[in-house]
């Protein structure tokens, strides 16, 4: 895997890539499912950093030391871009792209709606859009795990939590998913990476207006919160405002969908965790973590150097993407004890599964809710499930989700298909 070449400069000349190997390493395509885990893990193995010749060219670290300085150094690296191989992006998302200290100023209009109380309110309308869910599936023995439950039960919740209505899903979700299929690189899926962008704010446009002209009460509707909100004494302006929704949407209804998908694989596959989590559900807050830990749907993660500096063996200069490697740095054996063991007894589980630093995900404690709430009633009504024979389980790159996922179980005595 290792290419000795120093690519040429945009001017000429060749870039110094110092004692970096050079590689070419892409995370666009969809294969078979846990590959890009795999890849990973071989080249945290293979070197702690090289420099990708992909698109304009960016370094890459691998380990989880690296990883972590990578969210942290706020004094070398800016969020302006999180995407390695787009230093320039066509989006602004608030406060997501906003550096310190603009950044917390953003962030604390946002941080009640997702505080562990506001979630802990949350718990029982997500109980109940669980439960409905579920019992429309149970009676028929089999689903498409991806389709019939991981995409509609996480939309739904996060729709009624921020206060918009559950059934405006059938609009946003294939946006969301035509926006990430863009946001992976490939040049025949940017147009409607864009074309889902607009979607999405136009939505928002309308109701913001809906809002202005019918304000909601700004306790339980996030969008009327922040239309009454300010920064520095001033009301947000539109821009920032769609900047907000944007990126809101675009985080809620994706990333609870993959790590679903991959940890039900994981128990379908695993009758011997599954059942212990059935003997005893206060297992399942530490099952919801390992997952995070293990299957991250994030394979990598970016900033922007904002000045020259030596990053761990990297000579990076001003203006540099440098790339992380989240899903090898969650399995990396020189920070976990038997990283690649799925452990209900795990002891002091830090990992990037909501990123790092001051960007730290900010709906993080509603993921885990959600999925605790659906590994608990999921199993209460099926607790015993298999992934079909023959199926060929295939991810989608960029950020993790699996295509489908087929199951079958039999259904309870009285369950009427």
């Amino acid at each position: 895997m290792l290419d000795e070449r120093l690519d040429d400069e945009p001017g000429g000349g060749r870039r110094d890539v110092g004692t970096c190997p050079v590689k070419h390493f892409t995370v666009f395509d969809d294969v078979a499912a846990g590959h890009y885990w795999a890849a990973t893990g071989e080249l945290r193995e293979e070197t702690p950093a090289f420099f990708n010749d992909h698109a304009q060219g960016y370094w890459v670290v691998t380990r989880h030391d690296a990883v972590k300085d990578l969210y942290q150094r706020t004094d070398l690296f800016s969020s302006e871009s999180f995407t390695a191989w787009e230093p320039n992006p066509p989006y602004r998302f608030v406060p997501t792209q906003i550096d310190p200290p603009e950044h917390i100023k953003y962030r604390q209009l946002l941080n009640p709606k997702f505080s562990p109380g506001a979630v802990g309110r949350a718990e029982g309308p997500a109980r109940e859009i669980a439960e409905r869910l579920i019992s429309q599936i149970a009676p028929s023995g089999r689903c498409d795990f991806v389709a019939d439950f991981a995409i509609r039960f996480p939309t739904e919740v996060f729709l009624t939590v921020i206060g918009l209505p559950p059934a405006d899903a059938d609009l946003l979700v294939p946006w969301v998913e035509d926006f990430f299929l863009g946001l992976n690189g490939a040049e025949d899926k940017v147009g409607g990476m864009v074309a889902a962008l607009e979607g999405i704010r136009g939505y928002f446009v309308d109701l913001l207006a809906q809002r202005r002209e019918t304000p909601a009460d700004p306790e339980t509707d996030l969008i009327q919160h922040l239309l009454e909100s300010e920064v520095d004494g001033e009301p947000l302006s539109d821009t920032v405002l769609l900047d907000m929704c944007t990126v809101l949407v675009l985080a809620g209804l994706d990333t609870t969908r993959g790590q679903l998908g991959y940890l039900f694989q994981f128990l379908a596959e695993r009758p011997d965790v599954r059942q212990q989590i059935v003997d005893d559900p206060s297992l399942i807050p530490a099952c919801v973590e390992e997952s995070l830990r293990l299957h991250s749907i994030t394979i990598a993660d970016a900033r922007k150097a904002t000045k020259d500096a030596e990053f761990h063996g990297c000579p990076v200069r001003a203006g540099d993407m440098v790339m992380g490697l989240v899903a090898a740095a969650n399995r990396d054996p020189r920070h976990y004890e038997s990283p690649d063991e799925f452990r209900l007894d795990r002891k002091g589980n830090h990992h990037f599964g909501f990123a790092g630093g001051p960007h730290r995900c900010l709906g993080a404690h509603l993921a885990r809710r959600e999925m605790i709430v659906a590994v608990e009633a999921w199993h209460a009504a099926i607790p015993h499930y298999e992934i079909d024979e023959g199926a060929e389980l295939r991810e989608r790159g960029g950020q993790l989700t699996l295509i489908s996922l087929p199951l079958h179980w039999t259904p309870a005595e009285g369950d009427e298909p």
